[in-house]
């Protein structure tokens, strides 16, 4: 893992209603459509807290990179606190049947008839849910990110996530951009990302580089049993 530093100004609204596309449809995707309209916000009242639990799970997010087991358990409580004390937040959010939120599991374990059933009522069901403005509201929470800043000098991003039926859309990116021009419109320049190695190419992207002090990551992992 590894710092990067982000440099960038730009001021910014709270809510804004775009559009993603996909880069190309592969067989497993080939069901959801091209392109799909987002919510962001950066509101903390968006933000169903039992919601982004579930987006921790399906994107595989732990929430205590401490664990040894690597279980993921979220707790409720330090959640809701990191997200209160978090300088910055941005959530997406587009419209449930956008997105293949049904395990692969559950799905084959539905019957022919059953999903030919399902399938006529869901596509009435999307067309009544096209015609509905998108809201947090009325919308499914698939992209987060958050960062922490001392207002005056640094910041750090933390617990990026976009749900993997959305991934390579750019989400993620409009997401990190987001965060970086929130916080450069405030003079914070000195934005760090803690991230893995196969992750550096993705923040090289949205403009990180590698430290010219040279730091590295280092963290404290004495547990209170020792």
């Amino acid at each position: 893992m590894g710092f990067a530093v982000c440099v960038g100004n730009a001021s910014l609204v709270s809510m804004e209603l775009r559009w993603v596309r996909r880069s190309k449809c592969d067989d497993a995707a080939s069901a959801l459509p091209r392109s799909i309209p987002i919510f962001i916000s950066t509101l903390k009242k968006d933000i169903n807290l039992e919601e982004l639990r579930q987006l921790y799970s399906r994107c595989d997010h732990s929430c205590d990179r401490l664990s040894k087991n690597g279980s993921g358990i979220v707790d409720m409580k330090k959640l809701r606190t990191a997200i209160s004390r978090s300088d910055v937040v941005v959530s997406v959010f587009c419209k449930p049947h956008h997105t293949a939120l049904v395990e692969d599991d559950e799905q084959e374990s539905l019957s022919s008839s059953l999903r030919k059933q399902n399938k006529d009522e869901s596509s009435l069901g999307d067309m009544f849910q096209d015609v509905l403005p998108l809201t947090p509201s009325n919308g499914q929470l698939v992209g987060f990110g958050r960062a922490y800043s001392d207002y005056g000098l640094t910041a750090s991003i933390h617990d990026l996530m976009v749900l993997p039926s959305l991934q390579r859309m750019g989400i993620g990116k409009l997401i990190v951009n987001r965060i970086t021009r929130l916080l450069t419109s405030r003079d914070i320049y000195d934005i760090a990302a803690l991230c893995f190695e196969h992750e550096r190419p993705f923040f090289k992207a949205c403009g990180f580089a590698d430290d010219r002090m040279g730091s590295t990551t280092m963290m404290f992992t004495k547990s209170l049993e020792a």
